[in-house]
């Protein structure tokens, strides 16, 4: 029987497989209106220069309905 701290692991994995998969079928014009992203959140800094290193930073959080599919799976 799996432990506390592993069945949240499970969960978080298939949110994470759900939202790839719903990412996936927005591409295609028939999924796409049932996939659509209900939350889409972000930030992007192009161009940090720390001394003589130069990077960017980018992060995205998005929801749709194959992340709350993946969840009820997990």
């Amino acid at each position: 029987m799996a432990s506390s701290g592993s069945r949240w692991w499970y969960v978080l994995f298939f949110v994470f497989i759900g939202t790839l998969l719903g990412l996936y079928l927005q591409r295609f014009q028939m999924t796409a209106a049932f996939f659509r992203d209900i939350l889409s959140v972000g930030f992007n800094i192009q161009d940090v220069v720390r001394g003589l290193f130069s990077f960017g930073l980018k992060f995205s959080f998005r929801c749709n309905p194959g992340t709350i599919v993946g969840a009820a799976a997990g």
